[in-house]
């Protein structure tokens, strides 16, 4: 294949690979933009390029001082084996976000219980104690994910961000917007604690 680089009368550059025959390209040649016939400049690069082409030397006969060991093909076919090592075994005292969100989610749902249990008995709504929430939800996922993460602190604040909301409303029937300071405090608990 012989690369063919074509600029046009009218400015245009056009370039095409062609396998010539008999030294031509095989078919015409035409500019894209405005279709003037390109034929006779592709022939022209492509006899320029044959005559760039130096004839192959004549073969030089060299010696072979040592007889250098040919490879069977057992020896080149072989396949290499990757050095693969078995994982060890995860400690059960390892970090693991999967336990610690569900540590996250137990930690809200005992203090949703301790919550709505003290606003039931004691017959007063103390938003603050949304704060225990946080709390307990961040120790919750911090204790059973055994360690720290920023991707657990997050989703620790979330939950307590949803368990909160949601005891606030089951409490007032509607979420009152002075309780966004426990939400805010709930949130940033969990999430410090956790991550």
């Amino acid at each position: 294949m012989i690369p063919i680089k074509v600029q046009c009368s009218c400015g245009q550059k056009y370039a095409f690979d062609v396998e010539p025959v008999n030294g031509q390209v095989a078919s015409a040649v035409a500019c894209p933009v405005c279709g003037m016939d390109g034929t006779a400049v592709a022939n022209q690069i492509i006899s320029q390029s044959l005559a760039a082409q130096a004839p192959p030397a004549s073969p030089v006969t060299r010696l072979r001082t040592a007889a250098t060991p040919i490879a069977s093909a057992e020896t080149v076919l072989r396949p290499i084996a990757p050095d693969i090592k078995p994982a060890a075994p995860k400690d059960a005292g390892e970090f693991s976000l999967g336990r610690g969100i569900l540590g996250a989610v137990i930690g809200a749902v005992v203090g949703i219980a301790a919550m709505y249990a003290f606003f039931e008995y004691a017959g007063f709504r103390f938003p603050l104690v949304g704060v225990g929430i946080g709390v307990l939800t961040g120790l919750g996922a911090k204790l059973l994910g055994r360690g720290t993460d920023s991707t657990l602190g997050y989703i620790s604040g979330a939950i307590a961000l949803v368990s909160v909301v949601g005891t606030l409303f089951l409490m007032y029937g509607t979420f009152p917007v002075i309780s966004i300071i426990s939400v805010a405090v709930s949130v940033s608990m969990a999430y410090r604690i956790s991550s």
